[in-house]
């Protein structure tokens, strides 16, 4: 027995215990691109191949990539995907349609340095960056949770959260992260959509109203981001021939904008359809769907009142983004009025708690 536990203790003092699998994550980084470029100043390691620790720079093209995904990491820390920086993993993929993909495999505690700096304001209230990087990370494996069969698990845009690799990485930001290593919300038990957005206007909205999710922790609440948001009131004045377009491409046959207006609104105050009256009649579009067409940057939310002047017309609206879960620029009020950031989640996400991942 004691040479059994000799040698236990051993292994121990010689062999520490080996750390707890990290949690990988794959973000598309290109999509539909006819070439790719890769370069290391260090040189590569690829998984399934060996490659001359001479070859600095690879160049991809959709014409004659072979169908089998290709994977590369840099010998060093960093790989450049078309000219910006990342950690872990580059696997290149063609499509069905003949077109490459690029997906960045990494883990995710480094995935986030990329984003949060993409997300926030550099200077905010450091409880409000914990509080994002809490509500990011869980946002992401929710992702990952219900990505099914798809090859990758999140995009590096807006359409999920933006992701800029290791270039965006910034130091308070960075400990941020390190601060809340492995934390995210959960409801009951289970990992929760952590949507964000912007600025909301002064009440988030109900995920019901939106997207049909009918969930407690989702629910509209008062906010005072309007206190601070560099959003809180804005006027665009957008022509009529400009949406008529953008609506033409989303497959709406109108040949002309005679009118337009609003539709019934949400009960935070958020407007659910527009009517476009045209020659050939009146269309009913959803308030999102006009905004992703007309581009989100030129049409900050559908919180928003509508009048036409002439051949424009004038939405004069607040908040930034789709209303719901955190408020980015609320988080950072009530960072200033002395709120940590479990306060913030709990305040965005009622009913949640935030554990530490298993």
């Amino acid at each position: 027995m004691r040479i059994k536990i000799f040698l236990f203790l051993l292994c121990l003092f010689y062999f520490p215990a080996v750390a707890l699998a990290s949690e990988n994550i794959r973000v598309v980084l290109e999509d539909n691109r006819r070439s790719v470029i890769i370069s290391s100043g260090s040189g590569f390691i690829a998984e399934s191949h060996s490659i001359s620790p001479d070859e600095k720079k690879l160049i991809f093209y959709a014409s004659s990539t072979v169908s089998r995904p290709v994977r590369y990491r840099s010998s060093g820390d960093f790989i450049r995907v078309n000219g910006r920086s990342y950690r872990g993993w580059v696997e290149i993929r063609k499509k069905r349609n003949g077109l490459l993909m690029v997906i960045n495999d990494l883990d995710v505690e480094d995935y986030l340095l990329g984003v949060l700096a993409s997300e926030i304001p550099p200077g905010w209230k450091y409880e409000a960056l914990k509080a994002q990087a809490v509500a990011a990370r869980t946002y992401a494996l929710y992702q990952k949770k219900t990505a099914g069969l798809r090859p990758y698990d999140i995009v590096a845009t807006v359409n999920s959260q933006v992701y800029s690799g290791s270039e965006a990485e910034r130091p308070r930001e960075v400990r941020a992260v390190k601060d809340t290593k492995g934390l995210v919300i959960v409801y009951r038990g289970e990992i929760i959509p952590a949507f964000f957005h912007s600025s909301c206007g002064g009440q988030t909205e109900n995920a019901a109203e939106l997207w049909g999710i009918d969930a407690p922790y989702l629910k509209g609440v008062d906010c005072e981001c309007q206190l601070i948001s560099q959003y809180g009131l804005w006027e665009k004045r957008i022509s009529t021939d400009k949406i008529m377009t953008a609506m033409r491409k989303q497959g709406f046959n109108i040949k002309d904008v005679l009118g337009m207006n609003i539709r019934g609104v949400t009960p935070a105050g958020r407007v659910r359809d527009v009517a476009i009256r045209s020659s050939r009649g009146e269309f009913w579009i959803p308030a999102e769907s006009l905004r992703a067409a007309i581009g989100t940057t030129l049409l900050p939310s559908v919180f928003f009142e509508l009048e036409i002047e002439g051949n424009e017309a004038v939405f004069s609206g607040r908040g930034s983004g789709h209303g719901v879960g955190l408020c980015q620029w609320g988080a950072e009020e009530m960072a200033e009025r002395g709120y940590d950031y479990k306060a913030i989640l709990s305040h965005y996400y009622p009913g949640t708690n935030v554990v530490q991942l298993n």
